[in-house]
């Protein structure tokens, strides 16, 4: 029995609902554990590092970055979906290992080679303007703003072509929104342990939820056979 190419389990994979359903769960029971038992145990804390919920994050994400990219490189997917599918599989896959390495949280260190962006300068230049806030969003403005645009395009490139998409893309927009409003509120050290716990709390589903949502995002693009993919031309 001749076995089938990669690619193509990665589509049976990916086609499956139930996989997207018990993805939402999973991300749920996440946040659960962390309300119930974060407080007592670091092992189940969302604001904690190499833990369950980070293994989870960056499994999940690696996990689909790389079947998306499987997808994406295959020739049986229209142009149009690979020009939208393996740039979510890249940003995916990089997500991922940003959660298990720590690299938003350390991104400072690299930019110490670079005196025009030093951390003691980006600081000071910040805190003049106002801003006391986590330093990695201020380096990661540029990556922010692309996915602004990008997400911006394609909303509006699919609104008479595929509308589940336009509103599951916004959505995913409007958690990353809550993702960096609650960040940059935790993370001034003004508010009480129970207030910060709760904006973590916040702030982490709100990213579980993005991340699940561009998934699913990728899943419905990745469904859209040929004849549909000659409308979008």
């Amino acid at each position: 029995m001749k076995m089938e190419p990669i690619s193509l389990i990665a589509k049976r994979l990916i086609q499956h609902n139930r996989v997207f359903v018990f993805l939402f769960i999973l991300d749920l029971l996440i946040v659960l554990a962390h309300i119930f038992l974060g407080k007592e145990n670091h092992f189940f804390h969302m604001d904690f590092e190499q833990n369950l919920p980070t293994y989870y994050q960056s499994l999940k994400l690696i996990g689909f970055g790389s079947l998306f990219l499987l997808m994406g490189v295959s020739k049986r997917i229209p142009l149009l979906i690979k020009s939208f599918v393996i740039p979510l599989a890249l940003s995916l896959t990089f997500w991922g290992l940003d959660e298990l390495l720590q690299i938003h949280e350390n991104i400072y260190r690299i930019f110490e080679l670079f005196d025009l962006f030093h951390p003691s300068k980006i600081v000071e230049a910040s805190m003049r303007m106002g801003y006391r806030s986590s330093l990695w969003i201020l380096y990661y403005i540029p990556v922010i703003f692309i996915f602004i645009f990008w997400s911006g395009y394609w909303l509006r490139y699919l609104q008479s072509k595929m509308k589940s998409v336009v509103w599951m893309l916004a959505l995913a927009s409007f958690c990353l929104f809550m993702v960096l409003l609650a960040e940059i509120v935790s993370s001034t050290g003004t508010y009480s342990e129970s207030n910060y716990f709760w904006l973590i709390t916040l702030e982490e589903m709100a990213e579980m939820f993005f991340a699940s949502l561009l998934i699913l995002v990728g899943k419905n693009m990745l469904q859209a056979d040929e004849s549909n993919s000659q409308s979008y031309k």
